[in-house]
Order: structure tokens, then sequence, then C-alpha cells
């Protein structure tokens, strides 16, 4: 039994995906992983794609972190000020519970209660999501269990980029309560609606670097991500290093996305939510770097998130070398 542990700043999605792709995963015996990061076991009830659960398994650890390092500064934060958790805490939209819920909540639970909650309110629910939810969820795709997958991760990235909106406001009073000199001025993270933008305008801006021409708006990301990739002869990677919102970091991902299949609709939404993921991971990042060097009088302990991994010899050294 191997086990990997992370913390901020954790390896980047490319880093972790490059030493985990060669795993069969065998979830029948990986059910801590329900409780360590939050992912529903099996990942897809009526599919199994070893990549592609990889993939996914290395978002929700990465999510789980970046939301667990949120709430060891947010306690101790809302302790000193004499500040209800409860009420500090956003509501997660038409699910009814708060992000401490979420968090306690089993996993399969949750996605029971995702499916539900999509049953009973519909296009009213992902609208509610929307903010990290891109929709259409797959262009010319219906794939049911891929869609609540990709509706549960935008949950926790509602609750992440919440988490660190509620983070700076605290810190902001603690400095004041503490008479400390010091502000903490954050990048502001890209919306969804702003990430679609550039894609279609910087693929545009390309095509026309290269051919010389004026090219037409794309209606949409699909539509430009493929006519770079056919007229470009691009990536999913190589599209997405050309999207940068200074002075928040470029993003990586592997190339080929996938090492065993393609789907463009499928890659291109991972590749959105992961980005959007990896934002808010780099303005956390931020905000844990404040805390340790201005506000250390709150000796705030920083979690690890390890995962335990059968097979010992299937695996690679652990990037964080525990």
């Amino acid at each position: 039994m191997a086990q990997f542990c992370i913390s901020f700043p954790p390896p980047s999605y490319k880093e972790l995906f490059e030493r985990l792709k060669g795993i069969k995963p065998d979830f029948s015996k990986w059910k801590g992983l329900i409780s360590s990061i939050g992912i529903p076991i099996p990942i897809y009830l009526d599919i199994s794609q070893y990549s592609n659960e990889v993939s996914q398994m290395i978002q929700y650890w990465q999510s789980r972190l970046s939301v667990n390092t949120l709430m060891a500064m947010i306690r101790p934060m809302a302790s000193l000020l004499g500040q209800s958790l409860a009420d500090l805490l956003p509501k997660i939209p038409l699910l009814n519970i708060s992000i401490l819920e979420l968090m306690e909540m089993d996993a399969n639970v949750l996605r029971q209660r995702v499916k539900d909650t999509l049953k009973q309110h519909g296009q009213a629910f992902l609208d509610a999501l929307s903010a990290f939810l891109p929709l259409p969820i797959y262009f010319g795709l219906s794939i049911p269990s891929f869609e609540i997958n990709a509706i549960i991760k935008a949950v926790y990235n509602f609750s992440g980029a919440g988490l660190i909106e509620l983070v700076k406001g605290l810190i902001d009073q603690v400095l004041s309560k503490l008479k400390i000199n010091a502000v903490l001025t954050l990048p502001k993270l890209p919306s969804l609606k702003e990430l679609q933008a550039m894609i279609m305008q910087t693929v545009k801006a390309k095509i026309e670097a290269v051919t010389g021409a004026v090219a037409e708006a794309f209606a949409n990301e699909f539509e430009a991500v493929k006519q770079a990739i056919q007229a470009l002869k691009m990536d999913i990677n190589a599209v997405f290093e050309m999207i940068r919102f200074p002075p928040l970091p470029a993003v990586k991902f592997p190339s080929p996305f996938y090492p065993d299949f393609s789907c463009l609709a499928l890659e291109l939404r991972e590749a959105m939510q992961m980005y959007l993921q990896a934002m808010m991971m780099a303005v956390t990042e931020q905000i844990v770097n404040f805390v340790k060097a201005v506000l250390s009088i709150l000796n705030i302990q920083f979690p690890s998130v390890c995962i335990d991994i059968p097979d010992k010899e299937d695996i690679p050294d652990n990037p964080n070398g525990t």
C-alpha cells in the first residue's frame, strides 16, 4: 500500500497525472477515497476507463485539499472574531446544504442528492451552478453519469470560490483586530464566461496570425477549439497554454490529454473545469503564503490530504516524498 500526500502548494494536475496515469484503479479496494477526497466510488456507475478515472481522482484530490486548506484558515479566524462558522458558510444552491455538510457527506450520498436535485429542478439547478458548470455540459454528447460527475465538480468549485471570498474578508477583519499593518491583495479570479470568451478570442487571433486573413467569430468555445485542432494542428494543451489571465499562472495539461482515448467534447469540458480549479488553487496558495508570513500568530496548521493506493509496485515515487 503506497501513500501519496499533497499540501499547498500541491503538484499540478499535469504532474500528478504523469505520475499516476499508468495505474489501473481497483476502486473496490479504494473505499477510503470516499472519505479522504470525497469522490463517489465507483466514479461512473455504468462505465470504466482507467485514465479518465485517474483524472477524476486527481481533480477531487486537489479540490478537497483546497477546501480543507481554506477551512483550516477560516475556523481559527472566525473563532478569534467571535463569529459563528455555521452562519458564515454559504449554502449550495438548491441542494440546501452548507459547505460543512458537503464536506461531511458521504460522496455516494452526495451523488444521489445531486441526481435527485437535477431530476426535481432540471435546468434551474444547472443554471444555479453555471458560474462553474459550462452549459451545455457536452457539445453533441449525452452521457448522464459523466454529466452528474461534472455537476459534482461544479459544486466543489462553487464551494472553493465562496471560501476564498470568505477567507479574504476574515483576514481583513483579523488584521484590523490585531492592528497589523498589512494588506492582502489577490488577483481577480476569471469567470467561466471570461474563460469561454478568452478561448474564442485567442484561437481567432492565432488563426489570423497564421493565415494573415480575418477570421469569423466563433459561435462557442467548442467550435473554436475544434478549429484550432483542425486548422492549426493544436491540441487541448496547446490551446490552454495560450490562455492567460495575468498575474495568474499559465496552466499546462498532459499532451495528449488522455493517453488512450480522445473525445474533444469531453476533453474540453474537463480542461475548462480544471482550468478554473487551477486558478483557485493559485489564489489559495497566495492566501496561504500571506497567512504564514503575516498571521503566524494564529498558529494555523495547514493540512495534507493523503490517499492510499494498493499495488505499490505500480506506483511511481511520491511527489511530496511522504
